[in-house]
């Protein structure tokens, strides 16, 4: 068993093609705008930046409608004069996103999300000790889950770990922790990579 994991995050910076990176935004739109602005229309496809730099914005039917939400450190911003940034590595569920498999961290830094069709769901419950966190050098989330709560939501079928109170070996059946078994002489407890239920 592995204590906490590292998963490959593309949702860390918002594109407009693929998240990790940036995307075109035509000069004008350096500007900070708010939501149904008027824009130019397309081609090429319009970004921007909103005023407080909270969510980047694309244009949709000659208006500017939010295209994701910018809550890491980074914010939104504009490189350049045509380059947009969109801080993606911190979301909450139902946060827009687009690519399949794009992690972030939530906000209290307790649930690992993943893009799920086009919306950020909760994956995986981080209640370790070191939660969940964005490693800018891997580019990856990284999700401290070597305890649980049963009903805590999970993505790694059979993947083993301790409740809480350290009472319970939990598993993750279907997409939640579910109690494997109840330790009984010793309580629960992950030592390196090896999980110890008596």
């Amino acid at each position: 068993m592995t204590v906490g994991r590292s998963l490959s995050v593309l949702a860390g910076v918002a594109l407009a093609v693929a998240a990790g990176g940036s995307c075109r935004a035509r000069p004008k739109a350096a500007e900070a705008h708010r939501q149904g602005d008027p824009c130019p229309a397309g081609p090429p496809v319009t970004y921007a930046c909103s005023a407080d730099r909270s969510f980047a914005l694309v244009c949709r039917d000659s208006r500017f409608d939010v295209w994701r939400r910018c809550r890491g450190s980074g914010a939104c911003s504009v490189l350049g004069e045509e380059h947009l940034h969109c801080d993606t590595t911190v979301g909450e569920v139902g946060d827009p996103c687009e690519r399949q498999g794009a992690f972030a961290c939530s906000l209290d830094r307790l649930a690992m999300l993943e893009c799920e069709g086009r919306a950020m769901v909760v994956a995986s419950t981080c209640r370790g000790s070191l939660g969940c966190r964005f490693n800018e050098q891997g580019h990856t989330v990284d999700c401290a889950d070597e305890v649980a709560l049963e009903g805590d939501a999970c993505n790694d079928p059979n993947r083993i770990t301790c409740s809480v109170d350290g009472k319970s070996e939990l598993v993750c059946s279907g997409r939640a922790y579910a109690r494997k078994r109840e330790c009984r002489r010793t309580d629960c407890r992950i030592d390196g990579n090896a999980l110890y239920c008596d």
